[in-house]
């Protein structure tokens, strides 16, 4: 009895899995949103703080968000910068967009990281709930990875790690398709991430760094 319990749960995980496939497929191929949002910090004054955005961290320090003008900018002449140096083991800087939150979306920005000393390391995240509550497909430059992270109180657990070349000084776009319990995440047009996953199932989106990592934000974008 308790097989045949364990192969039908085995079967029906499989057939989830597969159906959070096509989901995610189907809705990086046609699509589907009707709406959508931007930010290309344009607008906003060179050294300004852009108002509309909820700043939070974790560990000691607060985080430096503020605009400033790149050459390299992909949608000239703006950028969001996060400059802050402070580093702790725990120590992530969050920028949250304060709406309703969402369960089906695409949202992408692009991202060049600066310096760090002891951490490189960028995302994107959503499904936010608070600031112990979210995902975030991270960026990590020092350790050529490209992550899955989900956090819960006192930890970030990273459920799906795969290599990537991510250098210091160049442009990336991170991209996330979610629908239901399927997450995928894209490094520029690569897909590299794709998972099941029951937690969190709406939230906003925002962006985040760890550490001393300073990083250049730029055209964030939420359709849904």
């Amino acid at each position: 009895m308790h097989k045949g319990r364990r192969k039908r749960y085995i079967i029906a995980a499989s057939v989830a899995v597969v159906a959070i496939s096509v989901a995610l497929y189907l809705a990086a191929e046609n699509n589907p949103y009707k709406n959508s949002k931007a930010w290309n910090f344009d607008s906003h004054k060179e050294n300004s703080v852009p108002d509309g955005f909820l700043y939070m961290q974790t560990g000691s320090g607060e985080g430096t968000w503020v605009v400033t003008s790149d050459d390299s900018a992909r949608s000239k002449p703006n950028v969001l910068a996060q400059l802050s140096n402070n580093y702790t083991e725990s120590n992530y800087h969050m920028l949250v967009i304060p709406d309703r939150g969402y369960n089906q979306f695409k949202a992408s920005v692009k991202f060049k990281i600066i310096s760090g000393e002891k951490e490189q390391a960028s995302g994107l995240m959503f499904r936010f709930q608070d600031k112990d509550r979210y995902f975030v497909i991270v960026a990590d430059a020092m350790n050529d990875r490209f992550s899955l992270c989900r956090a819960e109180p006192d930890k970030l657990i990273c459920t799906q790690d795969e290599r990537a070349d991510i250098k210091n000084g160049q442009w990336y776009t991170i991209t996330v398709h979610a629908a239901a319990q399927g997450i995928a995440g894209y490094l520029d047009d690569k897909r590299l991430i794709q998972r099941y996953d029951q937690h969190y199932m709406r939230g906003t989106v925002g962006l985040w760094t760890k550490g001393d990592t300073q990083v250049y934000f730029d055209d964030l974008k939420i359709d849904y």
